[in-house]
Formats: C-alpha cells, structure tokens, sequence
C-alpha cells in the first residue's frame, strides 16, 4: 500500500488516480439516470482528487483507530462508532481497547462490563448485545480472530454492511466503498445524482461507489476518508461551506449555489 497511517496515499497525481478509477463503468452507471454530461462530470471530478487529497493530509481527522491496520481494533472502533460521534468513540477507544484487547477477551466479560464501557455512547443495549455477540462468534468459530470475509463480518446482530467495509478497507487494503450519510451526500452533490431515501441499501448507489473508488489500496484508503470528512466538515447538510470545497470546481451543487448568489 502506497503512503503511510493514518490516512493512506495522499499525493496521487490526476493520472495516477485516473489510472485506479473505473471511468467508463461509473460513466455506465450514471448513463440511465436524470445526471446530465455523466462523462465531463466524472472528468471533472477525477480532476479535483488531488486537491481533495491535499484536503485529507491538512484537515483529515486523526482518530485512534485511523492510526492502526489492526482488524480488531478497526472493526470494534467502527462498531462503536455506529450512530455515535467520532470524538465520543475517541473519549473512551483506549480504555475500551485496555479492557477488551481481543475478541475473547469480549467474550469472557459480562455483559454489565460491556454496559460499562459503552454506556456513554448511547444504545447501551443495542450496543451491548452486538459486541457481545461478536466475541461469541469470532472465538466460537473464527478461533478468536477477526475473520476476512464481508459475510461473517456482517454476521453479528447489528454489525451492518458498512462496518464489515471498513474492516476490509482499512485493516485488510480491499478497495471497497463505504455509504453512509455523508458519503452519499458529498457524491450526490457533486454529480447531481439523486441519492435514494436509504442510499446504503441502494445496489445501484453501490456500484456507483465502487467504480469510483481508486483500485491501489492506500488510494482506496485516503480517498474514503477524504470523503467521510468532507461530508462531515464542509459538505454538511446545512450550510455547506462550497467556498472552501476542495470539489466546488467539479460540483454540481456548489455551481447551482453559485448562480443564486
């Protein structure tokens, strides 16, 4: 993998990147949608990534786990991390990785233990029952270990498609696209794609992603990153701030937000 923790290849030039891009497969899948010129804004916006790269490196949140290719410690942070702020998850990651460094250590404590740890993040029950029966099912059949597969990583109550994703993208290197709320919202906005009312069920929203996401993996794993961040600090579902976007020159959305100024 190209670059280094925590964010990945960060300073890819445009032919590199359009090298590790499927152009013509994300071109198909906008080609039966209301996005109009697929191919100039797909383009457009390969052209703006490394500018989103340099993005990354300066203004990239610098969580605990991002620091780690660690399975476990990437795929317990990303449950943690379900419906729940990054700087939460941050308050308590060290002190959960202290209590509970293995799959089996999670599966030797009670459940009040785990209640403990994770009562400040909310979904106390919720969270407690998955992460309870992750240790079960990663030493019962997985011999303790994070197994690496999406099936069984989504196999525990709760876990969920995009935790699986995170796992094999951040720990394992799989080129994988994520899609969550802020995913959806920074590429629904650039490409004036219209994103279903739940995007992260959406094949089509998947294949979408997957086509733009760079095949080399420490690409694949800054380009993530820089687009959970971006939804998360400037393309936010209020008042985005377009003006200092690294994509407003290839966004839809911020040219619109141009016009009526």
């Amino acid at each position: 993998m190209k670059g280094g923790l925590p964010f990945g290849y960060t300073s890819a030039s445009v032919a590199e990147i359009r090298e590790n891009i499927d152009t013509e497969a994300a071109v198909v899948c906008l080609k039966d949608t209301a996005v109009d010129h697929p191919r100039v804004l797909i383009e457009a916006f390969i052209e703006c990534i490394p500018d989103l790269l340099s993005w990354l490196e300066t203004n990239g949140r610098d969580y605990p786990w991002r620091q780690t290719t660690d399975p476990w410690k990437v795929y317990s942070a990303e449950i943690l991390l379900q419906r729940t702020r990054g700087d939460a998850v941050a308050d308590i990651y060290d002190d959960f990785q202290d209590h509970f460094p293995t799959p089996r250590d999670l599966y030797e404590a009670s459940e009040e233990e785990i209640r403990e740890m994770v009562h400040s993040l909310g979904f106390v029950n919720h969270r407690t029952r998955t992460l309870k029966e992750i240790g079960e099912l990663f030493v019962e059949e997985h011999a303790g270990k994070v197994p690496d597969s999406l099936d069984e990583l989504t196999r525990p109550w709760r876990a969920g498609t995009y935790s699986a994703r995170a796992c094999q993208l951040f720990a394992r290197g799989e080129p994988l696209a994520l899609v969550d709320a802020n995913y959806s919202r920074v590429i629904g906005r650039v490409l004036g794609y219209q994103m279903p009312d739940q995007p992260h069920k959406s094949d089509d929203v998947y294949e979408l992603m997957e086509a733009l996401v760079p095949k080399e993996p420490g690409l694949a794993r800054a380009f993530n990153f820089a687009i959970l961040d971006l939804g998360a600090l400037i393309c936010t579902p209020q008042n985005p701030r377009c003006e200092t976007c690294p994509l407003q020159n290839a966004c839809v959305y911020a040219g619109k937000q141009q016009l009526t100024d």
